[in-house]
């Protein structure tokens, strides 16, 4: 019995990366928002020291790496890691996506 991975195209790969941009662009707004106007902290101790740094930084850290994973995608034929890798971040992403959407509901609908 033959098994196949069957691998994504590249174009497939790069959509679901620009997924992942779009939200790290949105986690970076509704972070922001929320560290400026005191609802919430950064919880990644790495992060929470480039904010208080320089909040352009933030923005950029948080935007170029998934432009850095575009870029892979468009260089490289999709291997089982990069896979596992982008999965792992969009699972990251949606996790805190869904936090971020909580806590505006209690700031916004609930008080």
């Amino acid at each position: 019995m033959d098994i196949k991975l069957h691998l994504p195209t590249r174009s497939k790969s790069f959509n679901i990366t620009f997924l992942l941009l779009t939200l790290a662009i949105f986690d970076s707004i509704v972070t922001d928002f929320g560290i400026s106007n005191n609802y919430i902290s950064e919880a990644n101790p790495l992060m929470r020291i480039i904010y208080e740094t320089s909040v352009p930084g933030f923005y950029a850290i948080k935007i170029i790496l998934p432009l850095l994973f575009m870029y892979l995608i468009s260089k490289f034929e999709p291997k089982r890691y990069l896979q596992l890798l982008i999965a792992a971040a969009l699972f990251l992403y949606a996790f805190v996506l869904f936090q971020h959407i909580y806590w505006l509901y209690l700031i916004f609908v609930a008080t």
